[in-house]
């Protein structure tokens, strides 16, 4: 199950940020769009994946995410082959949204929540090790487009390439091996013995789950909630702008995509030391820190005019990158356990993907009227900063039942 859901965050990446800012070269020298207009691409599929979100939680904490995750494979090559021949802007907002809809509401967020439903103890690790997936897809697929497109001379030709993935990787692993809980199938988390009576769980194996009110009546909620919607406009700023920054900076296309290769390699290694770090300080902990280090990683790019400095930039913000993104992905559940962890999810990301829009396209905006990253990537760097102390002001909430607590909330 770990295995297919490794596969399907690998797949989910066709539709990131990066990919989108290997075409926007080509698509600015066919067609004469600007890089705001280009980026309102990556704004539109966000805003379909905030009204997707809190669906496909409900939908996951009900039913499992086993066909959701295959479906939406097979809608997201359909999705890259109708961009192979887009001519005008519309369709390319239309097919894009599409495709990032799916990815980031019924992929990505889908298999996490799965990943988080099968592991208590073992959460962070795990998590981290899926996450390595998604920045391998970070560090092969810009690459592997960016590759079609210099050998064929076409971009087209990058969109079909990258159809292949989710037809490869999206559709058959997840329908066999997917399922919604680890008890729907007669087992227990964290590989745990099948308990003969409730005196023989696991103390922690009870988080004290919270339904929507009860986690909506917390500050954490709100907090954390506040925190991961900074990253992401944050992080989605910076890794659609990252590679055409670096071209305007002189540096070739080819090795703009390979920085982000550096950088995504790196990140899978920070998301297994988050991982590590998480188990002995808490997630929370770990990225309070990681994002308090990643805040640096804006005002380094805006330095760089070389491919030095390029990869140096890569190792470091990538680094920690890496290790704040992939807990994000556990922290809902380490707040607010299992059993409504899709829904408690889902009703906070809409704020958060309208941030995810919003960062690319206004970035855009800014730098076609200024011709500067100079305000953008102090912005970023503040924002970074700014959910480091959301997170540091929100504590684990006291749970619902009286239970036995784990070591995260000893710890917290």
């Amino acid at each position: 199950m770990i295995g297919a859901i490794c596969l399907t965050n690998f797949t989910a990446v066709v539709f990131f940020n990066p990919i989108l800012g290997v075409f926007a070269p080509s698509l600015e020298a066919e067609f004469g769009w600007s890089r705001a207009s280009i980026a309102a691409a990556i704004a539109i599929g966000s805003l379909a994946a905030a009204t997707a979100s809190p669906i496909a939680g409900w939908v996951v904490d009900r039913w499992g995410g086993r066909w959701v995750i295959a479906g939406s494979g097979l809608v997201m090559a359909a999705s890259l082959f109708m961009l192979s021949g887009l001519n005008s802007l519309w369709q390319l907002y239309l097919f894009y949204a599409i495709g990032r809809g799916l990815s980031m509401a019924t992929v990505s967020n889908v298999g996490f929540i799965v990943v988080s439903n099968w592991f208590i103890r073992r959460r962070a690790m795990v998590i981290a090790i899926v996450s390595v997936a998604q920045r391998f897809g970070m560090a092969l697929l810009p690459v592997y487009a960016a590759f079609v497109i210099s050998i064929t001379g076409d971009w087209r030709n990058g969109w079909l390439a990258l159809a292949l993935v989710p037809l490869l990787f999206g559709v058959v692993a997840p329908a066999m091996f997917i399922r919604r809980r680890p008890e729907d199938i007669g087992l227990q988390p964290d590989g745990d013995p099948v308990p003969l009576s409730l005196d023989d769980l696991p103390l922690d194996v009870n988080e004290g789950d919270f339904t929507l009110p009860e986690a909506v009546h917390t500050r954490a909620y709100w907090l954390v909630g506040i925190a991961i919607g900074l990253l992401m406009f944050t992080g989605g700023s910076i890794n659609f702008h990252q590679i055409p920054y670096l071209v305007d900076q002189g540096i070739g296309h080819t090795s703009a995509a390979l920085v982000v290769t550096v950088f995504s390699v790196v990140g899978a290694l920070g998301g297994l030391l988050g991982g590590y770090f998480a188990v002995h300080i808490t997630t929370r902990h770990t990225m309070i820190l990681s994002l308090v280090a990643m805040s640096l990683g804006p005002l380094l790019l805006w330095q760089t005019d070389n491919i030095a400095m390029a990869m140096l930039y890569a190792v470091g913000y990538g680094l920690f990158f890496g290790a704040t993104v992939a807990m994000n992905q556990a922290i809902y559940a380490d707040y607010f356990g299992r059993m409504s962890l899709g829904v408690i999810r889902g009703s906070f990301q809409p704020v958060q993907m309208v941030l995810n829009a919003a960062g690319p396209f206004l970035t855009g905006l800014w730098v076609d009227r200024s011709d500067s990253y100079t305000l953008p990537f102090f912005v970023f760097s503040g924002c970074l900063l700014l959910a480091a102390t959301a997170l540091l002001f929100a504590p684990v909430p006291k749970k619902p039942l009286a239970v036995a607590t784990s070591p995260t909330d000893a710890a917290d």
